[in-house]
């Protein structure tokens, strides 16, 4: 897919100069300091963990699939190797997932409303700079 940046810039630069204006700074900023604290207490997962899972969720789906062949008639000897490989299959990853760390990203406090405003302020009037900002 090709999007020309000329076109989804001036876009995102309209939506941020909307989102900061002086008459929607304050939602603005409740919206940015609810992310930061979901964010800090959302669980951190390496990239190693999150492809593990997703082989988990692969397997589970891979098996929902073959317990639907097998009730519409499918040869019961082929589906019954098809579900031993997925079974393996995500044993393998659960034990892969039990063998890693719990997680290697710190976690950052989050962000209060007040530290929010105190950045944005000391920005300058965000809205104003976005609109006359050299494109280059």
């Amino acid at each position: 897919m090709y999007l020309r940046e000329d076109i989804v810039c001036k876009a995102l630069d309209q939506w941020i100069a909307r989102a900061f204006a002086s008459d929607r700074l304050t939602a603005t900023i409740e919206a940015l300091a609810h992310a930061s604290a979901a964010a800090s207490t959302a669980e951190t997962r390496t990239p190693e963990q999150t492809r593990a899972r997703q082989a988990i969720k692969n397997c589970e789906r891979r098996l929902a699939r073959y317990q639907a062949a097998l009730e519409t008639g499918a040869d019961p000897t082929v589906v019954t190797q098809w579900i031993n490989d997925a079974q393996r299959d995500k044993e393998t990853a659960h034990n892969k997932l039990k063998a890693l760390p719990a997680t290697t990203r710190k976690k950052e406090p989050p962000l209060s409303a007040q530290q929010i405003r105190i950045i944005t302020e000391s920005l300058g009037d965000t809205a104003q700079r976005i609109h006359t900002a050299d494109t280059e």
